[in-house]
């Protein structure tokens, strides 16, 4: 997550490492419902995030220990750990974190330069280019990840043992229509929740967004030809609500103003429905993100133009305000 208007390295840090406390509930509440890969992830996602970091700081001829001590690649760390699937190989968080850090973050020039979420960038790449080699995801009745022990999961993300083999797993996250059948909650969620509206209440993040991404995705949801307690129960699946508090919040890949970033999250909630619906891949989250960073100019051009009608000075609620 980058922060916006430059803020002094020592407010830089702060919010950072605020945003890493915020993070965690969400993180070990996921742990304790599908086991200690969580843990262990995480660990090898903000160790190569703070290892690429300080290797680029080098070679650009950067103060190295300066560079680290805004924090940001313990919140890319995290933020990537979680949104990778469960169990991926060491290669694979290692060529995720090389592209999110490398390419995306100082390819575009360094901290808040960057137009695409590093994180999502990072996962893109797995999705897209090694998707047959993922295991299912654990779903919440059916956690399979949990059985596995530290042992186990250092053995396959270092592929010393051949893959785990599977019979069948109930992963997607496409809901069937008229089939659904209450399961064990998405207590991941309820931490991040949690997290995110704590940011909120202190203007770290922008709650406009993930409410925006919720109400777009309920709506489409129901338009799809679901019930409202289909359409709800939506919203837990995957990774939806860490992506809406965490990563569709960065104020770097988001627009700067209420009206902008309302119409940013409704486009993220709706571009996910529809790759659930319609799509490829069971989850749209990282591609819906991804298409909506790429329209965060021509969403800024859509809100100046609709500032210069006379219309719009009559609704305050959508003018722009410096962030803060």
């Amino acid at each position: 997550m980058s922060l916006i208007h430059s803020p002094t390295p020592h407010r830089l840090r702060t919010l950072m490492l605020l945003v890493s406390l915020c993070l965690l509930p969400g993180t070990a509440l996921y742990a304790w419902q599908f086991g200690v890969v969580v843990w262990l992830q995480a660990f090898w996602c903000v160790l190569l995030a703070l290892g690429f970091e300080a290797a680029v700081l080098r070679l650009r001829g950067s103060d190295v220990r300066a560079g680290l001590g805004d924090l940001s690649w313990l919140v890319l760390g995290l933020i990537l750990a979680r949104a990778l699937p469960l169990l991926v190989p060491l290669w694979m968080i290692a060529l995720s974190s090389l592209a999110a850090v490398v390419l995306c973050k100082y390819g575009s020039g360094g901290l808040g330069r960057n137009r695409l979420n590093p994180a999502m960038v990072g996962l893109g790449i797995i999705a897209i280019c090694f998707y047959q080699l993922l295991y299912p995801a654990p779903s919440n009745h059916a956690p399979w990840t949990l059985a596995l022990s530290a042992e186990q999961v250092l053995v396959q993300q270092l592929q010393l043992a051949p893959r785990l083999a599977f019979d069948a797993f109930a992963g997607a996250t496409q809901l069937a229509l008229g089939e659904f059948t209450p399961i064990t909650p998405n207590l991941s969620g309820i931490g991040y929740i949690a997290g995110g509206l704590l940011l909120g209440i202190l203007k770290v993040i922008r709650i406009e967004i993930p409410l925006a991404m919720l109400a777009s995705t309920i709506a489409l949801c129901l338009a799809a030809g679901h019930s409202p307690q289909e359409s709800l129960y939506s919203l837990s699946l995957g990774g939806y609500l860490f992506t809406a508090f965490f990563i569709a919040t960065d104020p770097v890949t988001s627009p700067d103003t209420p009206a902008g970033r309302v119409l940013f999250g409704a486009i993220i909630g709706a571009l996910t429905e529809l790759i659930r619906e319609f799509g490829l891949y069971v989850d749209g989250l990282c591609f819906a993100v991804l298409a909506a960073n790429l329209l965060v100019p021509q969403i800024d051009r859509l809100v100046l133009f609709m500032q210069q009608r006379p219309w719009y000075s009559e609704h305050p609620a959508l003018r722009q305000h410096p962030a803060t």
